[in-house]
């Protein structure tokens, strides 16, 4: 279903409240908005009684007079946009004062518009219309704000839910030897990155890290799609490149064009000590050898996904022995806008990992390099990174 759209908002039905200390200018200004097709019209005979019925049933607009006993029409106009619940609703301030100063201090208290005395019939109703459609508009689209955010923030919690819960980069240390930490953070609500993690039949870790071009709902839903095919496909005598291969098959038909990802998929292998992984234009991954401070890159060249349907992808094999660490990461840490409007770029990311090179714990590890991230710029686009330390 559906929210009520604004044209099928009936203006007429809407609660005016008439504030004046005057009776038989209330009756006057009731009978003009009467006239005028609006039926539910209250009045207050000053501002005191006004603020107590504003509290008992809010209007949908106000038609305050400035001068009155008790309280000015200034003092309620401060006090109704003191209250959060009433900042939104119009007051159309009627008086004989006619200066720019007066104009400007009832402005100043939060009055949406001046009227000046005598009322001109006419020009009232107006201007009442001009605000109740205003503030039905505003109303709807309040609504849909609403509605959108909730929607977004259930798909968010589905996209998350794709992602390898904490009990299984638990279990990889446990039965493998293999700590790890990930961080994934989209850009807007949804984001296109993806990232997982498996075991194949030899009980080897594989792991996949994606980013699909974009952001927000489009990219979003390739995650979804791109997940449903991971989960059908055999892992069998796992091979990297000729599982992208058939990834990329699979996922070509399925794209716009102009819609692409960068993805690497690599096993742990820990009988060789070799991370054996293939690329589809990912980032290069980074690994450090034990006791190195310096990392090595790795060739992540090769064909983003969901370009050509016949690519086809290369083998590539990196010592990953007890002790090396895997540093895996999307472009949205390497290009970086920083405060000085420059691109981080894969050289600038490798200086901040290896500033945290020394701390032996990867969640630590990762922590200090997205808060220096962060130190430095604003992410543009979704970021995900992954690392991972062999144990034993």
């Amino acid at each position: 279903m559906t929210g009520t759209s604004s044209a099928s908002v009936n203006i007429r039905n809407s609660r005016i409240l008439v504030v004046d200390d005057n009776r038989v200018n209330r009756h006057l200004l009731v009978a003009v908005l009467q006239r005028g097709g609006f039926s539910n019209v209250g009045t207050a005979e000053d501002g005191v009684d006004a603020l107590a019925r504003i509290g008992e049933a809010p209007p949908d607009l106000m038609l305050l007079d400035l001068m009155m006993p008790k309280m000015d029409g200034f003092e309620v106009c401060r006090q109704v946009r003191a209250n959060p619940a009433w900042k939104d609703l119009p007051i159309l301030v009627q008086s004989s004062l006619s200066s720019s100063d007066d104009r400007k201090h009832a402005f100043s208290a939060g009055a949406t518009d001046f009227v000046t005395k005598p009322i001109n019939a006419t020009e009232l109703l107006s201007r009442v219309r001009i605000h109740l459609e205003n503030q039905a508009l505003l109303r709807d689209l309040q609504q849909y704000r609403n509605r959108r955010q909730t929607e977004l923030a259930l798909a968010r919690s589905m996209q998350e839910r794709l992602l390898p819960p904490p009990s299984r980069l638990a279990q990889a240390r446990t039965d493998l030897g293999l700590s790890l930490s990930a961080h994934f953070e989209p850009s807007s609500e949804l984001g296109g990155d993806f990232w997982d993690l498996r075991r194949d039949d030899r009980d080897r870790l594989i792991v996949w890290l994606v980013d699909f071009s974009g952001h927000g709902v489009g990219a979003a839903l390739n995650t979804f799609r791109l997940h449903a095919i991971l989960r059908q496909m055999d892992l069998s005598n796992f091979d990297p490149a000729e599982h992208l291969r058939e990834v990329n098959e699979r996922v070509c038909p399925l794209l716009r064009n102009g819609q692409f990802a960068t993805m690497l998929v690599g096993v742990v292998d820990q009988a060789t000590d070799t991370f054996h992984y293939a690329s589809a234009g990912a980032p290069a991954p980074m690994i450090w050898q034990p006791g190195d401070d310096v990392p090595e890159f790795g060739d992540s060249s090769g064909l983003p996904v969901g370009i050509l349907a016949s690519a086809r992808y290369e083998n590539r094999d990196v010592p990953l022995p007890v002790g090396a660490r895997l540093f895996l990461y999307s472009d949205g840490a390497s290009e970086l806008w920083t405060s000085d409007d420059t691109v981080l770029g894969e050289e600038g990311l490798l200086e901040i990992a290896r500033q945290h090179m020394h701390l032996p714990d990867d969640n630590h590890f990762l922590d200090g390099v997205l808060d220096s991230l962060a130190a430095l710029g604003s992410f543009n686009d979704d970021v995900t990174a992954l690392v991972l330390t062999r144990r034993r």
